[in-house]
């Protein structure tokens, strides 16, 4: 079998997660009268947008350490 190319830390999984979360609390309140809009989902998902990056940073330097 193939191993991936790529892998992510718990780290990153559960902030992509968090971050899918917010972005369907935002969608869903945008388009529907389901919930409420809160300017907090939007907020949310764009703090995960960055702890998502920063995570991605430190995967990579983590991973350059392990080839070396």
């Amino acid at each position: 079998m193939n191993k991936s190319k790529f892998s992510y830390s718990n780290r990153t999984k559960s902030i992509v997660i968090g971050m899918m979360i917010f972005l369907i609390l935002y969608v869903t309140s945008s388009f529907s009268d389901i919930i409420y809009e809160n300017p907090l989902y939007e907020g949310g998902f764009w703090i995960a947008i960055l702890g998502w990056m920063i995570s991605m940073y430190f995967d990579g330097k983590a991973n350059k350490n392990k080839k070396l």
